[in-house]
């Protein structure tokens, strides 16, 4: 499991290196593998699961159920917790970069930077969040960026059946409501709640009504 994890990470920050030399060839090869990685993680995770279970049931064989018992009282090693911020975080990274390299052959629009921060080629600084849908939760995207207002802010949400939303937010309408959106204890992250109803879709401001960024979907004018 440690080897897949440094092979995803590897396989990440080549992704990242490909999009920001916007080879967009490599790209694609490379989340495919990515991909790969996860499915052969996902059948890991699966196989030491059943094997955990199968030693259950030999030590319950040989030595009856008070064995059993003791043995089980110790706690028993999964790294799922453990890998489970990595794996959003690795995602979250793929969705980033397969979106900037996608940007520049569809709109011909180029990025760089990597992680969250990017530029455009005019300097502008972007800032870029990912979230999945959270299903039944009146907030369904939780997204957080550094608490710096950027030039643009770009929100991806990526919907249960597997459609991504790109929110273009320009700082001329991010100032608004910026102050108003909830931070972190130490202030280092502005929090960004995001709601669908129909096919509106609203950004959470706190103590106020919340505001309809259905038309920035997709607007990519302010990166050009």
């Amino acid at each position: 499991m440690t080897k897949l994890k440094d092979i995803k990470l590897h396989l990440f920050n080549q992704i990242s290196s490909a999009a920001s030399n916007r080879d967009i060839a490599k790209v694609d090869e490379l989340s495919s593998l990515a991909k790969e990685c996860d499915m052969l993680e996902t059948k890991s995770k699966t196989l030491e699961t059943a094997i955990t279970a199968f030693n259950r049931r030999v030590i319950e064989a040989v030595n009856g159920s008070a064995s059993l018992s003791r043995v089980s009282a110790k706690p028993t090693y999964s790294d799922s917790t453990e890998a489970a911020t990595p794996s959003r975080k690795a995602v979250a990274a793929q969705v980033r970069n397969e979106w900037v390299a996608k940007l520049q052959t569809k709109e011909g629009i180029s990025l760089h930077g990597h992680g969250k921060q990017y530029q455009t080629a005019s300097g502008q600084s972007v800032a870029v969040a990912f979230s999945h849908e959270r299903l039944g939760d009146p907030w369904p995207w939780f997204l957080g960026l550094r608490n710096e207002l950027p030039d643009v802010a770009v929100l991806l949400c990526k919907s249960h059946d597997g459609r991504l939303y790109d929110i273009v937010l320009p700082a001329q309408d991010l100032r608004k409501v910026w102050d108003a959106l909830k931070k972190d204890r130490k202030h280092i992250q502005v929090k960004f709640n995001v709601d669908k109803k129909v096919d509106r879709f609203f950004l959470r401001v706190p103590d106020d009504n919340p505001l309809d960024i259905t038309g920035y979907i997709g607007n990519y004018d302010p990166l050009r």
